[in-house]
């Protein structure tokens, strides 16, 4: 369970288990004057996992102006900032190097009905790091075996650059790809090619798909372990962790 605590004010939010197309989020909140617990039963898979991936990038320096979130029926919204610097475009390095912050607003409810409250939980990099991690775990573990269910086309979503949970959604036709995989890419702006970490891999059918399988771009291949050693290498000369 994602837990932080802020303050004196403790908060935790889990995934439960549950059948079908949306989750069951348990969220509570302790501290002086609060103590709130509640299971929140509208949010999609889909969605949850749209935020993992976007604190992910966040945290990798994928941002460079504030990104809300806002996830229909459930009464949540998150706000993403980074860090910025009036009048400078700031690189990925810099975006990493300092703090970012994201902001949890939801409404505070008991069973069915609000309570009329609306409560913020801002947390910071290192905070929004160990909340990340431990809510994608938590994640993958409770829809492990939906996930095994097969569709037409296999997606590996991918972290650039040794910044592993930043994902990425690449097709592999061939079908190869397993996660722990290093494979070849081209990304970025200017299309450069590159070796990525795979942190994930998931059938997809063609109506649910993240992209357009037609246009998606496509991994090229596995990194043999010699071209593995030798970007690691370079990355640790840099000081980039892996």
């Amino acid at each position: 369970m994602p837990t932080i605590e802020l303050n004196g004010t403790r908060f935790s939010l889990s995934v439960l288990p549950s059948k079908g197309f949306y989750a069951k989020i348990e969220m509570v909140l302790n501290n002086e004057f609060i103590n709130y617990r509640h299971i929140y039963e509208n949010m999609s898979r889909d969605d949850i996992e749209r935020w993992i991936f976007s604190m992910f990038r966040l945290l990798a320096g994928g941002y460079r102006a504030e990104q809300n979130l806002s996830f229909e029926k459930t009464g949540f919204a998150v706000d993403l900032t980074p860090y910025v610097v009036e009048g400078k475009e700031l690189s990925r390095e810099e975006l990493r190097s300092h703090d970012c912050a994201m902001g949890i607003r939801f409404l505070m409810c008991h069973k069915n009905r609000l309570l009329g409250g609306v409560y913020s939980v801002i947390l910071h990099r290192e905070d929004i790091e160990k909340f990340a991690i431990a809510l994608r775990e938590e994640f993958y573990n409770a829809y492990a075996k939906l996930e095994k269910k097969k569709g037409k086309y296999l997606f590996v979503g991918v972290s650039p650059q040794g910044y592993k949970g930043c994902n990425y959604w690449y097709i592999d036709r061939t079908k190869t790809a397993q996660t722990g995989d290093f494979v070849w890419v081209c990304m970025g702006r200017r299309n450069l090619r590159q070796i990525v970490y795979v942190d994930r891999v998931r059938y997809f059918d063609e109506d649910t798909a993240p992209c357009d399988v037609d246009t998606a771009r496509a991994i090229q291949g596995k990194a043999t372990d010699e071209e593995v050693q030798k970007w690691k290498a370079e990355l640790l000369k840099v000081g980039r962790k892996i």
